[in-house]
């Protein structure tokens, strides 16, 4: 079934994103040196390294505690391709029971990764990276500790006794289910993506929890209209002045360059040729948009009388854009030739450029701050659980969280 963008997509419920930091490869030593020596310049070298990592998340503008954050996924479904890729790292017939890391006295377990690596697998497979890929590695220490601090909010959950009934989950599903057509529409999606009803039950419990603690921690924050006020005019400038634009309708006539060869002078002449007769019929007193629709080999605009919309200046080709914005309105150019072939263009209407009020965006503005703010809090309390949270990574496999504390 085609996912409707009025549909609640699915992968909303999977709360985590991957981070695509690098780290950097030590040059191996190519002299003869002591086992010693050689261990001691290791263990410097990897501080060195980790000194750098450090340093470098601190220039980026995801600090310290914003790559907690996207751990723990504040808001984004974008891992769906990763969770599959430890599959190369634990491969087939691994003992499910195996347990991988621990956050205090919950674990993360072989099993558990499995299910999400058969869930991305059936969602997103040709997204796999390469295993010489550099980000193949750092992929994998992510979703491990994505997983894990998924079990450090469990845990803090169990510990203020947040309870989700099943009453909770139903009232969810209800929400769910609201968002498709029919109900059995529902259940086909999940049928046609392979997702298990178990795998789903926990993820809404997951989305119950993870809200509920937002909420604690975030919902009695607010914006002040000062801080509004200081936005927009720290901003004005760069946010809110809106460019000059032009609507603009065209017929194009592409080159027909055969396949395998290349623009010529036949393949040119044979274009200008019939934009010129196209030209000529509109001197004639002919209607553009009745031309475009018969002529224009745009074929999306050709429908709506050659109309694109809107533009401003950047968004087009260097030649159609100065053609464009020299027009007034009404009246039509002489052909243009670009990349894609020759144009005819008229301007139908035009706007000044202005600076939007601060009514204008008013709500705009306070919406987005209110949610770096939010965000802001969940950030320090994530970080802050983290601190507080004994983790240890049981096999060879080692996420980054340590490094955090």
């Amino acid at each position: 079934m085609e996912d409707n963008k009025e549909n609640k997509d699915l992968k909303d419920l999977l709360n985590w994103d991957e981070d695509n930091g690098q780290t950097e490869k030590i040059e191996k030593p190519v002299q003869k040196k002591s086992k010693k020596v050689l261990k001691r310049e290791a263990k410097e070298l990897e501080k060195k390294k980790r000194l750098e990592i450090i340093n470098s998340r601190r220039k980026s503008r995801l600090n310290k505690k914003a790559r907690i954050l996207i751990i723990a996924g504040a808001a984004i479904a974008a891992v769906a391709v990763i969770i599959w890729v430890l599959f190369g790292y634990f491969g087939i017939g691994i003992d499910l029971t195996r347990t991988i890391a621990r956050a205090d006295d919950l674990r993360v377990s072989a099993a558990e990764l499995n299910e999400y690596m058969e869930f991305i697998k059936n969602q997103n497979p040709e997204s796999i990276p390469p295993e010489d890929d550099e980000q193949y590695t750092v992929i994998k220490q992510n979703i491990l500790d994505s997983l894990i601090v998924l079990k450090v909010i469990e845990s803090y959950a169990q510990k203020n006794g947040m309870i989700v009934s099943q009453q909770d989950i139903d009232a969810e599903y209800e929400k769910v289910i609201a968002s498709y057509p029919s109900e059995d529409d529902f259940y086909k999606d999940l049928k046609d993506k392979k997702i298990s009803m178990s795998f789903f039950d926990k993820q809404i419990v997951n989305q119950i929890m993870r809200d509920r603690i937002f909420l604690e921690v975030a919902g009695g924050i607010s914006v002040s209209e000062d801080e509004a006020v200081k936005y927009y005019e720290d901003n004005t400038a760069e946010l809110f002045t809106v460019p000059e634009q032009v609507k603009v309708s065209h017929i194009l006539v592409k080159f027909n360059i055969p396949e395998g060869g290349e623009l010529n002078d036949a393949v040119r002449k044979e274009a200008k040729d019939k934009i010129l007769d196209i030209e000529k019929q509109l001197a004639d007193g002919g209607d553009f948009a009745e031309l475009a629709k018969k002529y224009s080999d745009d074929t999306a605009s050709a429908q709506n009388g050659g109309d694109i919309g809107f533009i401003s200046t950047g968004q087009t080709v260097p030649e159609f854009e100065e053609a464009a914005f020299a027009l007034s309105v009404g009246q039509y150019s002489s052909p243009i030739e670009t990349y894609y072939g020759y144009h005819l263009i008229t301007v139908t209407e035009k706007n000044e450029a202005y600076i939007k009020t601060y009514e204008e965006v008013k709500e705009t503005i306070n919406n987005y701050l209110l949610s770096n703010k939010q965000m802001e809090a969940w950030q320090d309390f994530i970080f802050d659980l983290i601190e507080n949270t004994n983790i240890e990574y049981k096999t060879s496999l080692k996420g980054q969280l340590l490094e955090q504390k």
